[in-house]
């Protein structure tokens, strides 16, 4: 305990079971606050001599505090926008999707566009894609589009491929397709980029839309012990300025309650020049909201058969995926970034994509040699032993999703073959080969709740138990690992381990009261572990007390 002999801490939490995450001083009994830092933690009795007679104790009745979870990537705009769609993660059948979209359009009579997320091909009990057709029983007048889990495929039906003008005739977009039927007119499924020709259509959100839907779901996110959340919200320049002043009205309006790490998809070097100038004019966005790295994706997704594979596909041997740029191009906006020695987040998670960031990161280490950004590879999944050797060597910061686990064990087999599979999601050799690994959700993807999460780290099973053993449980993390990585580790990828990820003198006062010690219990029961409160700067923000 290093007390300060000037400042007298705000409030004082005692009787707990505190695990700091510090090595200095693992657990300790109680924890000082003074404004938003954390003053000092040591015992009670030493804790409570630092007091003044009005500052404010609570007795946490033997509770445990861990430091404020951290989401290293999710998508909480679009977390918060499915809230208004129709939720179709409860799908079983295409007959089923058709249902809720029914009900929602019957539920919404007003609604122009029907927007829906959250089917899973993989999870249908006849695993068929859904078509135009299914979707024009939804409604024939009116656009419906229906957006898979992963985001990297969305079906459409004819009102919204008639209103994209796409046809027969209609061109695959770079870095996108559309599936045909024979005689060459599109089913509705597309993938990738070809997604935005039916998405640009969309109405644009107003900032008063934006403001509404990131204040519920931040929000949400408290309730899950989520006290940093690093966002992909910053989705190229034509939105870039109404989403940031979004975002900037509510946090300087005390209406966000989280703190939000801003990470900003400029897929163009023309986006990026434009990101580069607006962040001038922002040196400080105050304490709740912070400019992350930029956003790339290198390719698509497991599921949707668009990540960029090496080999083909073992259950579509004729694709190996879909690379997003070539490597020129790649290795261009990673250079232009290096430049402006901005953070770089690349989306990659099949073995191509990612041999192709670990090489744009080489490539702009050597021309740019004052380049101190950590470089990242968000989902990183299937890999390759040279490819975490280099890794390791360069520095490059893992950004994983073990909540993908539950879901991908039932088919990455599949898509990928056994052999590849041996390490695919290798987060155990990651951090034997000293990769710093960071912990996150791809919400609206998975769901955010970092205790699944740590269950699906530690079992590498899904919520019913399967496979007994684990999956690859060679791969699994211990029950500390697993917390350090949605707290240190997500601290260390936003260059931010200095102020968040463990309970230190002079950190922030960012924490969550867990009923019971997420290191100790059954790893089943944080599966139904809830929070008790969320602190973020000293302040309660879940529950949410009103000042």
């Amino acid at each position: 305990m290093t007390p300060s002999p000037i400042i007298k801490p705000t409030r004082i939490f005692y009787n707990a079971k505190i695990i700091t995450l510090d090595p200095s001083l693992p657990v300790a009994k109680a924890m000082a606050i003074a404004g938003d830092r954390i003053l000092a933690v040591g015992k009670d009795e030493d804790i409570s001599t630092l007091a003044s007679r009005d500052a404010e104790r609570e007795d946490l009745g033997g509770q445990v505090i861990v430091p404020g979870f951290n989401d290293s990537h999710m998508h909480l705009l679009s977390w918060g926008q499915g809230m208004d769609g129709v939720d179709l993660t409860t799908a079983r059948s295409v007959g089923e999707m058709i249902r809720l979209g029914q009900e929602f359009v019957r539920s919404n009579p007003r609604q122009d566009w029907i927007v829906g997320r959250g089917w899973n091909d993989e999870s249908f009990l006849t695993n068929t894609l859904p078509t135009r057709y299914d979707l024009d029983q939804v409604s024939a007048s009116r656009p419906v589009i229906f957006t898979r889990v992963c985001g990297h495929i969305c079906v459409a039906n004819s009102r919204a491929l008639e209103m994209a003008c796409i046809d027969a005739n209609t061109p695959d977009p770079p870095g996108g397709s559309i599936d045909r039927g024979d005689a060459g007119e599109p089913t509705g499924i597309l993938r990738e980029n070809a997604m935005a020709l039916v998405r640009d259509l969309i109405p644009t959100p107003t900032i008063t839309d934006l403001k509404r839907i990131l204040h519920r779901a931040s929000h949400a996110a408290a309730a899950q012990g989520l006290t940093t959340v690093q966002t992909n919200d910053l989705d190229g320049a034509a939105t870039l300025t109404m989403r940031l002043g979004a975002y900037r009205q509510l946090a300087d309006a005390g209406e966000l309650p989280i703190r939000v790490n801003l990470q900003a998809t400029m897929p163009t070097p023309n986006d990026l020049a434009a990101y580069l100038e607006v962040r001038k004019y922002y040196p400080d966005l105050g304490p709740h909201l912070t400019f992350g790295p930029l956003k790339l994706l290198a390719d698509g997704s497991l599921g949707a058969r668009t990540a960029a594979l090496t080999h083909p596909y073992r259950d579509a041997p004729d694709t190996c995926g879909m690379p997003l740029y070539t490597q020129a191009e790649l290795d261009e906006l990673v250079w232009l970034a290096a430049k402006a020695n901005l953070q770089v987040a690349v989306h990659a998670i099949g073995d191509h994509a990612i041999e192709m960031v670990v090489a744009s990161y080489e490539r702009a280490k050597q021309s740019v040699p004052n380049w101190t950004a950590r470089p990242r590879i968000i989902h990183c999944q299937i890999t390759r032993p040279q490819h975490l050797a280099r890794m390791g060597a360069l520095g490059i910061v893992a950004d994983i999703q073990p909540i993908f686990v539950p879901t991908d064990l039932h088919f990455a087999e599949e898509r990928v073959g056994t052999t590849s599979a041996e390490y695919a999601y290798a987060w155990k050799t990651m951090s034997q080969m000293g990769i710093h690994t960071a912990g996150g959700s791809d919400c609206p993807v998975e769901n955010c709740n970092p205790l699944w999460g740590m269950h699906a780290a530690i079992t590498r099973q899904d919520r019913e138990g399967n496979p007994q053993g684990g999956w690859h449980p060679r791969e699994r993390l211990t029950p500390m690992e697993a917390l350090a990585l949605f707290t240190t580790g997500s601290a260390y990828a936003a260059h931010e381990e200095a102020v968040k990820g463990s309970l230190t003198a002079g950190k922030l006062a960012d924490f969550v009261v867990l009923p019971a010690d997420p290191t100790q219990i059954a790893p089943d029961e944080l599966l139904h572990m809830r929070v008790t409160a969320t602190y973020v700067g000293g302040r309660q923000v879940f529950p949410h007390t009103p000042d």
